[in-house]
């Protein structure tokens, strides 16, 4: 069990290097901007997000869909939350209440809320999960830290990932703590 783990963990850490490269390589700025359009346009049609009334989003690095307008937008219609790294291995989620109160932390650059409580996370009926790259079943390959694996196993929020999708056709292996999404959304 222990060597197919760690199988796991080195096909990934590799996939996630050669899409990284790709991604850098081949995106340019307009193509980021297009497609993470496309993605809100898709998400505000879907069925999950319009039956959710709280709803864990992120606020984008350089290589992920940005949904920032989607924030600006939603927060009078929906309750958004936004997560916050907290120590070597959790996350939680926090009142997103304006981009004047996210700080920029951290060693990824994350802009993440100051808020003081953390939700529950039993509170969330939808939390949009970014990804590198999601097979066919819904895994998804991330930044490989294992924060949204932890989150997303103490919470029955319904998911939908979100991606660019260069690498659209993979089977991704999977560990026992891998959880699939239950939609992606590609550009």
């Amino acid at each position: 069990m222990e060597a197919h783990q760690e199988q796991v963990r080195k096909i990934k850490h590799e996939l996630r290097q050669r899409l990284r490269t790709l991604g850098r390589t081949t995106i340019t700025d307009l193509d980021r901007e297009r497609w993470s359009t496309s993605i809100m346009e898709q998400l505000c049609r879907h069925p999950l997000w319009l039956s959710a009334q709280h709803i864990g989003l992120y606020a984008a690095l350089p290589d992920e869909p940005n949904l920032r307008p989607l924030l600006e937008e939603s927060t009078t219609e929906k309750s958004l939350y936004l997560p916050r790294v907290l120590g070597a291995e959790a996350m939680e989620f926090f009142p997103f209440i304006s981009w004047e109160h996210l700080k920029q932390t951290g060693s990824f650059g994350l802009y993440e809320p100051q808020g003081t409580e953390p939700i529950s996370p039993q509170v969330l009926d939808l939390i949009v999960v970014p990804a590198l790259a999601y097979d066919c079943e819904g895994y998804r390959l991330g930044r490989g830290k294992g924060y949204y694996d932890r989150y997303l196993a103490r919470t029955k929020a319904k998911r939908i990932g979100v991606s660019f999708g260069l690498q659209r056709d993979i089977t991704l292996p999977h560990a026992s703590w891998d959880i699939p999404m239950d939609a992606v959304l590609y550009p």
